[in-house]
């Protein structure tokens, strides 16, 4: 299915499942089948998914004009609207949870609650030194040891190269204008206005975005709590599928609970 951004940009979604809506947002360069091919058909038997290709990415168009964190965030309602719902709880990774970030402050009525994962709030950080790990070096799957927990790659070999096999690919311009936007994005001094329940996930050996950003996100919510995994790097929601999964179902119903 197609939704039409405010300029034009044709971005491309699909719905699965009914029961309360569940947007989720991929991170930078990935796509549908990407990010979220293990949780459509696990979450649409409780809940009704709605998930999209973030402008740039997948099967959406690609314009090469600057992108920007509230146009992004203007894409989501839209894609919201054309599903047929006017708020939902709303699921996003690293570049997808500062959209939700965004959507929360820009348009609040169309937040029930919030999962952000492995993202922040913006603005540049220290990064932190990484242990080597004996035998990486030798593995086919080396180039993924900064979204991975390392130690799991050499375990897990066959999961992560089930993952990649789903991995698209985007042309330059468009990883280029994504990354714009990142590098643009800070709302740390207005994270007290997003007043919706939120779920923070984070991968304590995440590489891209540090646990101490996931903490600041916490400091910052006023009703939000952490959820650590622990091993997990940038792609914990891969790594500990099985216990973010029910996680974010639990969570999901529970604030479905307290609405009613």
């Amino acid at each position: 299915m197609i939704a039409t951004a405010d300029d034009g940009t044709r971005l491309h979604y699909v719905v699965e499942g009914t029961g309360p809506p569940l947007v989720l947002v991929g991170g930078k360069t990935s796509s549908i089948e990407g990010a979220w091919w293990r949780y459509i058909p696990a979450l649409s038997r409780r809940l009704k998914v709605i998930a999209f290709d973030n402008r740039g990415a997948g099967r959406s168009d690609k314009p090469d004009v600057p992108y920007s964190i509230p146009l992004m965030a203007n894409d989501a309602a839209t894609v919201l609207r054309a599903a047929g719902e006017t708020s939902a709880h709303w699921f996003g990774i690293s570049l997808g949870g500062m959209i939700l970030q965004q959507l929360a402050l820009d348009q609040p009525h169309a937040v029930r609650s919030l999962i952000l994962g492995a993202t922040h709030c913006g603005g540049e950080r220290p990064s932190t030194a990484v242990a080597a790990v004996p035998g990486l070096a030798d593995s086919p799957l080396r180039r993924y040891a900064n979204l991975y927990e390392r130690q799991f790659i050499l375990d897990h070999a066959e999961w992560v190269a089930e993952d990649a096999q789903h991995f698209g690919k985007m042309p330059l311009h468009a990883i280029v204008r994504q990354d714009q936007a990142v590098k643009q994005h800070n709302l740390c001094d207005r994270l007290g206005e997003i007043r919706q329940p939120v779920l923070i996930l984070h991968g304590r050996q995440d590489q891209m975005v540090p646990l101490a950003r996931g903490e600041e996100l916490q400091r910052g919510l006023p009703d939000a709590r952490l959820r650590i995994l622990d091993p997990a790097g940038h792609q914990f929601h891969s790594e500990q599928f099985a216990t973010v999964l029910p996680t974010i179902v639990d969570f999901v119903e529970e604030v479905e609970r307290r609405r009613r």
